[in-house]
């Protein structure tokens, strides 16, 4: 993997076991295009078995204001249902995917405004730091459009009820209040925002990759396991992360 930016737009950046994800387009808040979603998706899909942790970070005052529309002008001749869903719905899916998929922990570091996909990137990690002044909001309702997309990344990650109140009210959440709905993991004052989470990456990756790895794997699929079948996978992974020590 390359210590150099793949593109501007994204900065990515792989030093002492870390890979860094950088939305780097802070004049519009780094809404994110197809582009930015595929680079991310590219970087991730090279990981090797060096890297204990993958941080996704704004550049500028905010983490994500949201996405560049897909979507043609009104003024265009209306697409398909199949064509929206190639360009509208895939690409994002295919994000959220590739980084609920990436097989090491997951740390996204939120300031400002995390709107729409922002919120959905933000969820999407497996722990969030954020500010406690940090904006999430999913405010797609108030044009009609259903934010399924956006539903379909945090279906998992909160409760429902707090996924209806946030969809349906469209109303803009603190990071404490995110925090408190389950959305975030934890959260501090913004002038301390970024020694908390490299605090936060130092107690990470002192950690061999093998045990990060077992977490995660457990993280991601005993949720969905009956009793015996989870306890069964707690063995197996605590087996193999200990034979490795040997």
């Amino acid at each position: 993997m390359s210590e150099t930016p793949l593109q501007d737009s994204v900065l990515v950046e792989y030093r002492d076991a870390i890979l860094t994800l950088t939305l780097n387009t802070p004049a519009n808040g780094n809404l994110i295009d197809a582009e930015m979603g595929a680079t991310i998706i590219r970087a991730l899909s090279t990981l090797d078995d060096s890297v204990r942790l993958v941080c996704l970070r704004g550049a500028g005052a905010d983490f994500c204001a949201g996405r560049v529309s897909p979507t043609p002008p009104p003024s265009a001749s209306p697409p398909s249902g199949e064509r929206l869903r190639q360009t509208v719905a895939l690409p994002a899916l295919a994000l959220y995917d590739a980084i609920k998929a990436v097989p090491v922990p997951t740390l996204a570091i939120v300031q400002g405004r995390a709107i729409g996909v922002g919120t959905a990137l933000a969820a999407v990690c497996d722990l969030t730091l954020a500010a406690e002044d940090a904006q999430f909001q999913i405010p797609e309702m108030e044009r009609d459009i259903p934010p399924t997309l956006v539903m379909a990344a945090l279906c998992d990650r909160v409760p429902l009820k707090s996924l209806a109140y946030l969809v349906l009210s469209r109303r803009a959440w603190s990071g404490r209040e995110a925090q408190t709905a389950g959305l975030v993991s934890v959260t501090c004052p913004a002038e301390v925002l970024q020694a908390e989470a490299q605090s936060l990456i130092s107690t990470l990756v002192v950690c061999a990759p093998v045990a990060l790895r077992a977490c995660k794997q457990y993280l991601s699929h005993a949720p969905g396991m009956n009793p015996a079948a989870a306890s069964a996978f707690a063995g197996h992974l605590a087996g193999t992360a200990l034979s490795a020590r040997y």
